[in-house]
C-alpha cells in the first residue's frame, strides 16, 4: 500500500497510519511488526516508527515481547471484561465526586456533548463524540491523573478494533447517555450510578458478543 508521509508532524502521521492499520486489523492479531520493515515501507527513518510503536504499546494495541519485537495485541473476552470493570470503577468514582456539585455551565456542556452523540451520522463522528462525552464526565473531577489514566484505558481502543467501523445499537446507547445526563442534572447520585452501570454493561455485552462471534479473539 502506497503511503505518502512528510512534514512537520511526521511522528503523528506515522502514529496515525500504524494505529489505523492495527484498529482495522490490516495487521492481524498476534502479527509481528518490524520497526525496520515499517520504516522502509513508509519511507521514513526508524525514529518516528519507534515513537509510534511505543505509543501503541502504551494504548494496549501492541505488546512488546522481550527482545523479540512488537506484536499486535489480541483482543480477548477476559481482557475486555477486565477493562470494562476498570472503566466502570473510574466512571462511578467520577460521579461520586461530581454529581450534585456541578455548575450550570458544566451541565450545559455535558448536554451539548450528549447532543453531539445524537447527531453523529458516521462511525468517525460517533467515536469522537462518544469519547468526548465520557472523557468530560471524568474531567469534571478536575483530577488530571484520573483523566489521563481514563484516556489510556486499553478497553476503549479494543472497542474500536471490535467494531471495525460499525456502530451497534446507536439509538440505545444514546438513550443511555441521556439517562446519565438527566441524573447529573437532577443531582441524584444513585440514579447516576444505575445509569452508568447499565451503560457500561451494554458496552461490555456488545463487545463480548462480537468476540464470541469471532471465535474468542480478534
Amino acid at each position: 500500500m502506497a503511503v505518502t508521509l512528510g512534514g512537520a508532524n511526521l511522528n503523528d502521521q506515522v502514529y496515525e497510519e500504524l494505529r489505523a492499520r492495527v484498529l482495522t486489523r490490516q495487521h492481524a492479531a498476534g502479527a509481528k511488526l518490524s520497526l525496520h520493515g515499517l520504516a522502509a515501507e513508509l519511507g521514513v527513518s526508524r525514529s518516528p516508527v519507534h515513537h509510534a510503536l511505543t505509543r501503541l504499546v502504551s494504548e494496549g494495541l501492541l505488546t512488546v515481547k522481550g527482545r523479540h519485537g512488537y506484536y499486535v495485541t489480541p483482543v480477548t473476552a477476559e481482557a475486555l471484561a477486565e477493562g470494562y470493570d476498570v472503566r466502570l470503577a473510574l466512571e462511578l468514582h467520577a460521579a461520586e465526586r461530581t454529581v450534585g456539585r456541578l455548575e450550570a455551565a458544566e451541565l450545559q456542556a455535558l448536554q451539548s456533548l450528549l447532543e453531539a452523540t445524537v447527531a453523529a451520522i458516521s462511525h468517525e463522528q460517533w467515536d469522537s463524540a462518544n469519547a468526548a462525552f465520557h472523557e468530560y464526565q471524568i474531567d469534571l473531577t478536575e483530577n488530571a491523573l484520573l483523566s489521563r489514566f481514563y484516556r489510556e484505558l486499553s478497553v476503549n481502543q479494543m472497542m474500536l478494533v471490535i467494531r471495525g467501523g460499525h456502530v451497534e445499537g446507536h439509538a440505545n446507547l444514546v438513550t443511555e447517555h441521556r439517562r446519565i445526563v438527566e441524573a447529573f442534572e437532577a443531582g441524584k447520585l444513585d440514579y447516576a450510578r444505575c445509569a452508568i452501570r447499565d451503560h457500561i454493561e451494554t458496552g461490555k455485552r456488545i463487545a463480548l458478543d462480537a468476540i464470541e462471534r469471532a471465535g474468542g479473539t480478534l
